[in-house]
């Protein structure tokens, strides 16, 4: 674990990078200067011994050793190798003399949040710059060295290369030259077809500490002389204390503190206990007594918000139809979810000299530095954060109010690293969840079967993501479409869940398709390939991200074919698929499930074909398709939070299960269609066509539509 430091650091972790990078001096380092969004970047260098530029991404050794920055976090996703591999293509460096290291947060570093799908959207084209720049410096060392032209030399794993006469040169050899150059400021990129390294299975860098149980996490930070920290907020949302049996809890086994915590801008109020292990905390949390100010959000409740949003939805009925049309209307809808990550929200802290430091697992670093800046009163430069891997995020992680919390207790205990945990009944109690949600749908179809109207009356919880528009399909495919959104009262805290919107309003709209085809009297995936061939190209002139239906066919097509897609099915077995385009990939996937007469499901197979564009590690790709879509699912089958009282009634996994190994389909494909375009978001696309695929196939095996999840809690018998 990195030392503490002993005054105000530097803005890059200077003394990690060169512990790693075995640099005494005469290495070359190369720090790129990336104004992102303009994809512009250009690089200098420096001996490291004498200079170490705040933004840097690629070090090499004299002995041939090169260091990568992994900027953001990792959580499983793949992106603390993913993104160095970028670099270390362009670099053209062989991948075993790579080591990695994880940046700090640093604004040099550019987009360090990892959500949306974003970390490979938004570093791609820096990061390809930051490499072939310093891959044109060490061409140009070595051809003023030889004394040949730069055009005349090529590069291949970590060396340059002058076919002509026959030299070779290993970057290490290069590093002094290079260093005195002038870097390039347009190196030219490599043709994606001339890729080596992306595109090819290269394991995850921390496979070995994951499996042999290293320290890794931020659950895993220890600092000498650390106490351990709970925080408890009243459980009611909103609420917070008025007073507690703090003398009490304070006279329990290793308790060295207990207080409240109020009236900091940026924190809940609440109350802390501080003890010398993690067992003594929660042992006196348990005892904790106290009195609470619930506020108005305790007259909240599940059954409540039901019937708000049927009042909401029948406030403003749709527009007619067309004449002759045959009406098709269904309501849908889905709970609040927990986002249930395995290691529980924790942070450590330590303030000392009026520098807060800190270790936490967060996908937005600087979200959580912003807090606790606002919230202490501390300047940005006084706050630093090391970022550790987390030990899952999908999104929960990005709220950061550990990190307020954690650094609010160690503030107080100043000199003293404090590590914050918080008990698995307060990550449950106290999430941002996935916001309820609700569509009311009225569909209109022709004598031909074809869909002339589409109505939606949409509801869901104030704040957010997950808010609904006719910008999407199917809406795009039917002109004159609506989506009407209404609002329940804010209260309960929701936020960004693992493919934001898109995780449940899909499931929605597909099974509605689906319910569409039906009714029509045709087959599914015709009906789809229609409405798909309705929609416009997208406009070259207006960027052309938007919905592009020759992608979409191509998927769909591809999934249903490798599915066996219109093969015969007996009676209780069937198969369904539904469609996404999220974080601009098209993802289409095929349920093969079969129901027994007594509602036992079973998903038996996923087949996903997906278009992503350039897949940067083949490996970490399907694993990133393969989890979303058993995310996908487990949700859509098990989960749900309802809100008794204006609290949480989910508390733990014994209520909240997760898919088990029984339940999970023996069978899960993922097809990538090839592609040179830039890489799109893959992280969370592959979940959102999961579950209506999956209830799309309980419907083609039993005849029964799933319209409220979870599907647990719907009786699947049939006779």
């Amino acid at each position: 674990m990195k030392p503490l430091r002993k005054s105000s650091p530097p803005a890059v972790d200077r003394r990690e990078f060169i512990k790693v990078s075995a640099l005494a001096g005469g290495g070359l380092l190369f720090g790129a200067y990336l104004r992102f969004g303009e994809s512009v970047a250009y690089a200098e260098s420096a001996p490291i011994a004498e200079t170490f530029a705040p933004n840097v991404f690629i070090s090499i050794a004299p002995n041939g050793a090169v260091s990568i920055i992994a900027p953001n976090s990792e959580m499983g996703q793949g992106i603390k190798t993913g993104l160095p591999m970028i670099v270390a293509e362009e670099l053209d460096v062989a991948w075993e003399d790579v080591t990695i290291v994880q940046g700090d947060l640093n604004s040099a570093y550019g987009r360090q949040a990892s959500v949306g799908s974003g970390s490979t959207v938004g570093n791609y084209t820096p990061l390809r710059r930051a490499g072939a720049t310093a891959r044109a410096m060490l061409v140009a060392a070595a051809a003023q060295t030889w004394g040949v032209p730069e055009s005349e030399c090529t590069t291949e794993r970590s060396a340059v290369i002058h076919a002509a006469s026959k030299r070779r040169a290993r970057y290490g050899d290069l590093v002094a030259k290079a260093a005195t150059l002038t870097p390039p400021e347009n190196a030219p990129l490599k043709d994606p077809k001339d890729f080596k390294l992306l595109g090819t299975r290269v394991p995850g860098v921390d496979n070995q500490k994951v499996v042999t149980g290293a320290p890794l996490f931020g659950i895993d930070v220890k600092l000498p002389g650390m106490l351990f920290a709970t925080y408890t907020k009243c459980p009611v949302f909103g609420g917070k204390p008025k007073s507690a049996n703090l003398d009490e809890v304070k006279s329990r086994l290793g308790v060295r503190d207990a207080f409240i915590l109020d009236g900091i801008e940026t924190l809940t109020p609440g109350v802390a206990i501080v003890a010398d292990t993690t067992w003594n905390a929660f042992s006196a949390t348990d005892a904790l007594k106290v009195q609470w100010d619930e506020g108005p959000v305790a007259a909240q409740s599940s059954a409540e918000m039901a019937r708000q949003a049927d009042q909401l939805a029948k406030a403003t009925p749709p527009a007619p139809l067309p004449a002759g049309a045959k009406a098709v209307e269904a309501a849908y809808h889905y709970p609040f979810l927990a986002h249930a990550t395995l290691e529980p929200q924790n942070c450590t802290a330590v303030f000392k000299n009026g520098v807060m430091e800190m270790w936490t697992p967060t996908q937005i670093p600087a979200s959580g530095q912003g807090l606790v800046t606002r919230g202490l009163g501390l300047a940005p430069k006084d706050v630093i954060v090391h970022i550790t891997r987390l030990g899952g995020g999908f999104g929960r992680r990005g709220s950061n109010e550990f990190s307020i919390e954690a650094a609010a207790i160690a503030k107080r205990l100043e000199g003293t690293p404090v590590k914050l945990m918080w008990k698995r009944e307060h990550d449950f109690g106290h999430d941002n969840y996935r916001s309820n949600g609700w569509h009311y749908f009225t569909a209109g179809l022709d004598g031909g079967g074809k869909v002339v109207a589409l109505h939606d009356a949409f509801v869901k919880m104030q704040g957010g993501p997950g808010d609904m528009s006719a910008g999407g399909f199917p809406f795009i495919a039917i002109p004159g479409s609506q989506v009407q959104s209404s609002k329940l009262p804010p209260g309960i805290p929701t936020g960004f869940w693992r493919a934001p919107g898109d995780n449940g309003n899909v499931w929605a709209t597909q099974c509605f398709v689906d319910e569409l085809a039906h009714a029509a009297g045709r087959d599914p995936v015709a009906f789809t390939l229609d409405l798909i061939s309705a929609v416009p190209a997208p406009n070259p002139a207006a960027g052309g991200r938007g919905f592009d239906p020759a992608k979409m066919t191509t998927v769909l097509k591809l999934a249903t074919e490798k599915a066996g897609w219109g093969s015969p099915r007996p009676r209780g077995e069937g198969l369904g698929f539904a469609i996404t385009h999220t974080n601009n990939a098209y993802v289409a996937i095929v349920a093969d499930v079969s129901v027994t007469r007594d509602g036992q499901l079973t998903v038996k197979k996923l087949t996903a074909a997906v278009d992503a564009g350039t897949i940067i590690n083949l490996s970490a790709a399907e694993a990133q398709v393969q989890g979303a879509m058993i995310d996908g699912i487990g949700a859509a089958w098990f989960q749900k939070v309802t809100i008794e009282h204006g609290a949480a009634a989910q508390t733990n996994f014994d209520e909240y299960p997760m898919l088990r190994m029984n339940h999970a389909p023996k069978l899960v494909e993922v097809h990538f269609i090839k592609s040179v375009a830039p890489p799109t978001g893959l992280g969370e696309p592959g979940l959102p066509a999961a579950a209506p695929a999956v209830c799309n196939a309980i419907f083609a095996a039993t005849g029964k539509r799933v319209r409220t999840l979870p599907i647990v809690d719907m009786d699947l018998k049939w006779a």
